[in-house]
């Protein structure tokens, strides 16, 4: 009789097999089927019944064929199935069928049963219904395919030989390759050929070496379309593993539009720079100007002056003359010059100056206007717009030195933001567009980067100062327009000057000629922080009558209005002056102690000389520097008489 623990033992095991058999049979998931040598069925648990649709025993006595297809039980793939089981466990994925005849995807696993002799007995076989996986699955595909489809980044996996294994649509878009054309190819073919000689060099060092070059980083390199074009792209290459073997995955962003757009804003940040560089200089050089002005005027005053003298002092005078032009120019470039907007029918402004552009050009130009219909009226500075008009036909005269066809155009349009995001100086709105074009010798790209610069030109010595088109540009700007140049050298040029919609446009003022006005009479205090201005602006109207009295700067300036024993009966002060009273500071407590007290603004270079008329408020006057004895005369002299 076996001892206790032996009985206790066995009782245990036969209690887990039972326990394991009852286990077996409930699992619905699964058919687990025992087979006989030959592949009849012995036993099959309720999840054979239940993915099979048999009912309970009908399976048991059946061979293996009943479960597979017909074609393939008389091509005898039950036979080669358990053959392949005989030597140890065995798993395949195929198609079987129900007792209904319907098919599904199977996982099947066979695993050989042996005897206590080690002898085959029969086969274990377990077999999931993975149908709903596999659709499951291919659901995912499909999707994993739709998501790489609409990817607006390019997607790349090369092998580790660099052939391109997947290739996604966006990439079709980007290099011009259809996906059949690139897959299986090497990644060279996108690439141009300084870099492509480089690519395999890559791969090798870093499988050999481990050292990252492009694998893990990313960058910006040149990419090559199938036409042979390049264009700029971000690179990112990260690396994983399939089937045991390295793959490299790339994403790939087209940079031409982000470079383009950066490109422009670094552009209008480096106008701007220049523009208040610019503008600095302009300050500086206009007080001297004005010293030089000032000085020559007085010797030119003088009795019996000496006639070489005369002539050599009017030399002078032109020179300083020009020179405050091209001062004037520098501060329509930085947008700093007095503008005087109205509201403007342009169809009417071309008109006008086309009649005197035909003089000008010569007959050899064949100037076309095409005026818009229903055009709207803009506010702008008429007589800086004819400039600017005048100065664009010009350049497209001397771009045609042989002759050929200029187009004025006019016309309403709309700038949205689509057009903004690529013009970062521009801003949504109507605008009044006015183009110019020619059939001209065009401009290089990198001509055309730099024709707003100030003296940037492409004329010869003596033909050009290089500031026509960044006046043109500094006003258009400062009219709160934008401005376009596009130009293909051999094929011509076309500015464009979006000039913001304004009200109804009224007739133009009638211009007429001012006689010198007589010498005046009253009491002036001149406010300049620079001695010679000072001393020339005093003499000026002491000259001319006045009795002026003269402040250092604003604080004092201040203090002697305040001391006075009689009213002054006008302030001149200069607008940009060191210390805690500016000009405007100043002009302003003026006018609040004295309301009749009118005070005239001296500038060379400020925000307010480019304020609009009647926007510097009531009594308040402006003055350009450098400024001549006469034109200083007459304006003193109306705004006294308009203030009696």
């Amino acid at each position: 009789m076996a001892p206790a623990s032996a009985r206790t033992s066995a009782a245990r095991a036969e209690a887990d097999a039972r326990r394991l058999a009852t286990f077996v049979e409930g699992l619905a998931d699964y058919a687990v089927l025992l087979l006989d040598s030959d592949g009849t069925i012995r036993t099959a648990n309720e999840g054979a019944t239940a993915i099979l649709g048999y009912a309970a025993g009908e399976l048991v006595g059946q061979t293996l064929s009943c479960l597979h297809l017909p074609q393939d039980a008389a091509d005898g793939a039950p036979h080669r199935l358990l053959q392949q089981a005989r030597t140890g466990r065995f798993e395949e994925f195929g198609l079987r069928r129900r007792r209904d005849g319907s098919r599904f995807t199977a996982d099947v696993i066979v695993t050989p049963v042996n005897d206590a002799h080690g002898r085959l007995a029969g086969f274990g076989m377990i077999l999931r219904d993975i149908s709903a996986l596999q659709a499951s699955e291919s659901r995912l595909r499909s999707l994993v395919d739709t998501v790489l489809d609409t990817l607006v980044d390019g997607l790349i996996i090369i092998d580790r030989h660099g052939r391109m294994q997947l290739y996604n649509r966006a990439c079709e878009r980007l290099f011009g390759y259809s996906a059949a054309e690139a897959l299986g190819h090497n990644v060279k073919m996108l690439m141009p050929p300084d870099m492509a000689r480089q690519h395999d060099t890559f791969l090798d060092n870093y499988e050999r070496t481990g050292v990252r070059k492009i694998i893990g980083i990313s960058r910006e390199v040149t990419g090559q379309r199938r036409d042979g074009s390049t264009f700029p792209m971000h690179l990112a290459v990260g690396e994983t593993s399939h089937d045991g073997q390295p793959i490299y995955v790339g994403i790939i962003r087209d940079l031409s539009e982000r470079n383009r757009t950066e490109e422009q804003l670094r552009q209008a940040q480096k106008m701007e720079a220049v523009g208040q560089l610019t503008g600095g200089i302009a300050h500086d050089f206009n007080n001297i100007l004005m010293v030089i002005m000032a000085n020559t005027d007085a010797l030119l005053e003088r009795d019996r002056l000496p006639r070489a003298v005369r002539d050599r002092l009017d030399q002078v005078g032109r020179a300083a003359q020009r020179a405050a032009d091209l001062t004037r120019q520098l501060l329509a470039f930085s947008r700093k010059q007095p503008l005087r907007p109205q509201p403007t029918d342009l169809n009417g402004l071309v008109e006008g100056t086309s009649r005197l552009l035909r003089r000008t050009l010569g007959e050899n130009i064949d100037i076309r206007f095409r005026p818009a219909s229903g055009l709207w009226s803009t506010s702008v500075d008429r007589a800086q717009l004819e400039s600017a008009l005048v100065n664009l036909c010009l350049n497209a005269r001397d771009a045609m030195p042989g002759g050929g066809r200029l187009t004025i155009e006019t016309d309403n349009v709309a700038l949205d933001e689509a057009y903004v995001a690529g013009h970062p100086d521009a801003v949504p709105g109507a605008y009044v567009l006015l183009s110019v074009s020619d059939e001209g010798t065009g401009m290089p790209p990198g001509v055309l980067a730099r024709v707003f610069e100030p003296f940037f030109t492409t004329k010869e010595v003596g033909k050009g100062t290089g500031l026509g088109l960044s006046m043109v540009y500094g006003f258009v700007r400062q009219s709160n327009g934008h401005i376009a140049i596009d130009s293909v050298p051999g094929e011509g040029t076309m500015v464009r000057l979006y000039l913001p919609r304004g009200e109804a446009a009224g007739a133009a003022p009638r211009q007429r000629r001012e006689a010198a006005p007589p010498a005046g009479s009253g009491r002036i205090l001149v406010v300049e922080d620079d001695p010679q201005v000072r001393a020339g602006v005093v003499e000026q109207l002491s000259s001319l009558g006045y009795r002026v009295t003269e402040a250092t700067d604003g604080e004092a300036g201040l203090a002697a209005f305040v001391e006075a024993r009689r009213p002054f009966d006008l302030v001149v002060t200069d607008v940009v002056m060191p210390g805690a009273i500016g000009g405007r500071a100043l002009a302003e407590e003026v006018r609040r102690r004295s309301p009749a007290t009118p005070v005239l603004l001296m500038s060379g270079y400020t925000e307010d000389a480019a304020l609009p008329p009647g926007a510097l408020g009531p009594g308040l006057h402006l003055i350009e520097k450098p400024v001549r004895k006469r034109d200083l005369a007459r304006l003193v002299r109306t705004i006294l008489d308009g203030s009696r």
